[in-house]
């Protein structure tokens, strides 16, 4: 227990130091090149409003994710209180300690749902597995012949349902997920509209600041930016993802300029977005109080 709060205890102190890093390194680059703010006039509120109701896209495809995961533990949520779970999951994932927003929705799952850790860690793992396998495939996509990223993918495939299959057997048979071919291929394609509605996001941005930036270079973007979560300890991966695309400029040819300024506009109007939600919600905590004051 003393382990795990040390452990924890620095971990916020270097996701702190990351952060400040990164405020610090983003400065420096554009006090040094002042020219590359100019990119930044080309944002219209038309761009603004395109990724902010991406974003929403977004949101209802993680309300989508969380349904089809409930499914593999024949488990029923109500669709508003889903919404509800993933708009405050997605706030405190970003402005909470860490990258807290799955903690949440472990703890309240259990609490209302009956669903235990374990099968939590499980649909998770497929989720994330998912996440993983698709964004390798755009970058190959993006940066590679197309039959490679097809060779990715069946093995990719052939590695994740082993994967399953030797983590249902290490689950009790009382607690073990009931997985289906129909339950797998939706939590699938709607983990795969996720990450394209994502590379469209991307895709506006860089289209912002370089007009000559093509879909492909967007699509091998928006993998390895998708990669960068699954090492990142600071909110929305601030310095992890901003440090990935940066060295992999190899493989998407996107320069240090466009990364930069590209993520400036992302993180400027995500954040936007997380203020709407946090409206919604406080709406939404609201309504309910009133109504459970009248009956």
């Amino acid at each position: 227990m003393l382990l795990t709060h040390i452990t924890n205890h620095y971990k916020k102190i270097l996701a702190l130091l990351v952060i400040g890093l990164t405020v610090f390194g983003f400065v420096y680059y554009f006090v040094k090149h002042p020219t590359t703010l100019d990119s930044l006039k080309n944002l219209s509120i038309v761009s603004i409003s395109a990724i902010l109701l991406l974003y929403f896209l977004i949101l209802l495809c993680l309300v989508l994710v969380l349904k089809f995961s409930l499914d593999i533990c024949n488990i029923k949520m109500k669709w508003l209180d889903n919404l509800r779970l993933n708009i405050w999951s997605n706030i405190i994932n970003f402005f909470g300690p860490l990258q807290s927003g799955p903690g949440v929705r472990a703890v309240y799952l259990k609490n209302k749902y009956g669903l235990t850790l374990k099968k939590f860690l499980y649909i998770s793992l497929i989720y994330y597995g998912f996440i993983a396998l698709i964004a390798s495939m755009f970058i190959c996509i993006g940066s590679f012949a197309w039959y490679y990223a097809l060779g990715l993918i069946v093995a990719s495939m052939l590695v994740i349902y082993a994967g399953f299959f030797v983590l249902s057997k290490k689950i009790k048979k009382g607690d073990r997920p009931s997985l289906s071919f129909k339950t797998v291929s939706n939590l699938f394609l709607i983990t795969l509209l996720q990450l394209l509605i994502n590379s469209l996001i991307y895709f506006i941005e860089l289209k912002t600041v370089n007009k000559g930036i093509s879909f492909n270079q967007a699509l091998c973007y928006c993998g390895v930016a998708n990669l960068a979560l699954f090492v990142s300890i600071t909110p929305g991966a601030i310095g992890f993802r901003e440090s990935f695309l940066l060295f992999t400029q190899k493989l998407h040819h996107i320069s240090a300029a466009n990364i930069l300024s590209a993520n400036l506009i992302d993180r400027a109007v995500y954040i936007v977005f997380l203020l709407i939600l946090i409206f919604v919600a406080s709406t939404m905590h609201i309504n309910s109080k009133l109504k459970n004051f009248k009956t």
